[in-house]
């Protein structure tokens, strides 16, 4: 994963949508999770983002009952963090 942009500092709403995934799975560090915590506690537009996304992400939770194996999952995983660093 690349490290969100810093720009003077503080975090804007491109940087927090583009970085949206990893800070509600807190794939970051610590430093940056603090910064797109401070902006999306005050952007309207970035906290609804991440309520939109935290709501899809319940009702996907209540809708599949299926486990996936151990395996397949972790494939996945692998698959999503090589393609998230290629970006």
């Amino acid at each position: 994963m690349s490290s969100p942009r810093e720009q003077n500092g503080a975090c804007h709403c491109e940087e927090a949508l583009e970085h949206l995934y990893e800070y509600i799975d807190r794939e970051m560090s610590d430093g940056d999770l603090e910064r797109l915590k401070a902006h999306i506690a005050e952007c309207e537009t970035c906290l609804d983002a991440v309520s939109r996304e935290q709501e899809v992400r319940v009702i996907l939770r209540k809708s599949c009952v299926e486990v996936a194996p151990d395996e397949l999952r972790l494939r996945v995983r692998t698959q999503l963090t090589l393609l998230r660093q290629r970006r």
